[in-house]
């Protein structure tokens, strides 16, 4: 009966193990019909150019379209499903000695779903239908650093997350599905990023007032008195090399 025990015991751990290593797993595939271009026009987006499956926690669709011109922003917001890919992987000239494809990729990515040790955070409001995103840019680094990207998902059915870490499940996603395209486009015949926006004029108008700030704060302050010394900012310099006051227009 120990025995019997014991080995039910040993067979509970090995399952409670299995699980925890098991993940959902979700195959991005976009070697289809309709490549991913930089335009409507091309050409094919960068071999190597990242692409992240997740979903932005906290913000609806049209605060992610609203703050496309703050990557920086959206990747904090960014929940990431596995490790992503990158343009071309998974194409045919990858491995062999040419350079892989262009516009074309097909990777797995993968993440344990379910605890006691989950590596992606289950999406809540206003996120908790579940709804994969995809958000691809020009870089292979940061998003910061891009100047093109695309933000889509879908309301197919088989654009939702996994619920268990079985080790089993595959949920297949491709840029031939019918997409919702959040930032970029898509027709018949491709799926293209749009250039990321540069910060609104007010924006702007705020770093130059910064600027300007400093500027005085920092600008040249003398005296003309012989032998005294002026300073530039903040550290001294001999009197010679600090700029003379302009003199009024008025002064004789």
């Amino acid at each position: 009966m120990k025995n019997l025990a014991r080995m039910f015991c040993i067979l509970t751990a090995i399952f409670a193990f299995t699980r925890e290593l098991g993940a959902a797993t979700i195959t991005v595939d976009g070697t289809g019909n309709r490549p991913l271009l930089l335009a409507a026009s091309g050409p094919p987006v960068p071999v190597d150019s990242r692409i992240m499956v997740g979903y932005f926690a906290g913000l609806t669709d049209s605060e992610i379209i609203a703050d496309q011109a703050n990557p920086g922003l959206l990747e904090n917001a960014f929940v990431t499903f596995g490790s992503g890919g990158a343009v071309g992987e998974g194409t045919v000239g990858e491995g062999t000695g040419e350079l892989p494809t262009a516009g074309r990729f097909i990777f797995p990515t993968s993440a344990t779903v379910e605890p006691p040790s989950p590596t992606f955070i289950a999406p809540s409001s206003p996120n908790n239908n579940q709804q994969i995103y995809v958000w691809t840019f020009d870089s292979n680094n940061l998003p910061t650093d891009a100047t093109y990207q695309a933000i889509f998902t879908s309301t197919a059915s088989n654009w939702r997350w996994p619920t268990t870490d079985d080790g089993s499940t595959d949920t297949p996603i491709s840029l031939d599905d019918s997409l919702s395209m959040l930032v970029g486009g898509s027709n018949s015949k491709s799926v293209f990023m749009q250039a990321i926006p540069e910060p609104a004029p007010w924006a702007l108008f705020g770093i130059g007032m910064i600027g300007l700030l400093v500027f005085k704060r920092c600008g040249v302050k003398g005296r003309r008195g012989d032998g005294e010394q002026c300073s530039i900012g903040f550290q001294p310099v001999p009197r010679d090399d600090c700029a003379r006051p302009v003199k009024s227009a008025t002064t004789r």
